[in-house]
């Protein structure tokens, strides 16, 4: 009896090891690489003040820029910028030549099906811009007139929904461009932030550019790829910890002049 009740416990021993799962080992995320290689690569619009700019020695500057380069200190790393255009500042993420994108992208349930947003660190209004001798009052006042927007931006997600039809829409890929097109008299009009139309105006006050209509306010954040939920929750950490000690509220007044509203969280 006790000889076959041994073989019959062995036995049992015997399939254990078939049975026990070992745990697959964990993938190494975007996070883990980042931390190991002690580089972050992050992508950035120096094309769109005052969130990315060119200083007068050629380096990047705005907003973005120093919101970025805290992290990359905060999280003690080497910050390395990829700079790209408004309409590359999803496209370089998703093809892996950045790691995060802080280049003032506006959240947008279109976006969030292509990106994963992080949680807010800004506000922006969309404004209608153009010179005095434009007349617009209300949208109707677009009828026949040439609005400049910039691709893949807050402006071509919102303008064209509350722009009536007889409206010109002018499309170009770079807000350098579209400014260009304002100066130059290309369009009558054009779209883009309450910062960035404020910009022009200083800088060009020949001629006479004022805020015609308001379209909409919203926030901006930075944005990671669907798989890269740790850095994600990293930067969501390093966002809440900055919000708090006011940090994100002096580099938006620095670079925006106005204080900073309070900030959603997801």
């Amino acid at each position: 009896m006790k000889i076959g009740l041994r073989l019959v416990v062995l036995a049992i021993l015997a399939t254990v090891p078939a049975m026990v799962q070992v745990p697959a080992a964990r993938a190494e995320s975007t996070l883990d690489k980042i931390l190991k290689e002690k580089r972050i690569r992050v992508a950035i619009d120096v094309g769109n003040p005052p969130f990315g700019v060119l200083d007068k020695d050629g380096q990047p500057d705005g907003s973005d820029v120093a919101v970025a380069r805290q992290m990359a200190k905060d999280m003690g790393v080497e910050l390395e910028f990829v700079q790209v255009p408004s309409t590359g500042r999803i496209p370089s993420l998703l093809a892996g030549r950045a790691d995060v994108t802080i280049a003032s992208i506006s959240v947008t349930t279109d976006r969030a099906k292509a990106v994963m947003y992080c949680n807010p660190d800004g506000a922006l209004s969309i404004v209608i811009f153009g010179p005095q001798s434009v007349a617009v009052k209300t949208p109707a006042d677009l009828v026949g007139k040439r609005v400049g927007i910039t691709r893949a931006t807050l402006e071509e997600a919102t303008v064209p929904k509350m722009a009536p039809q007889g409206t010109e829409i002018v499309w170009f890929d770079e807000i350098g461009a579209t400014i260009q097109a304002l100066l130059s008299g290309q369009v009558d009009v054009v779209a883009m932030t309450s910062f960035a139309g404020k910009a022009v105006a200083d800088g060009n006050p020949d001629k006479k550019i004022e805020t015609k209509l308001n379209v909409t306010t919203a926030y901006y954040a930075p944005i990671v790829r669907h798989e890269d939920f740790e850095l994600r929750q990293w930067i969501n950490t390093w966002l809440f910890i900055n919000a708090q000690n006011g940090t994100l509220a002096a580099i938006y007044k620095k670079y925006t002049g106005l204080d900073l509203p309070p900030l959603p969280v997801f």
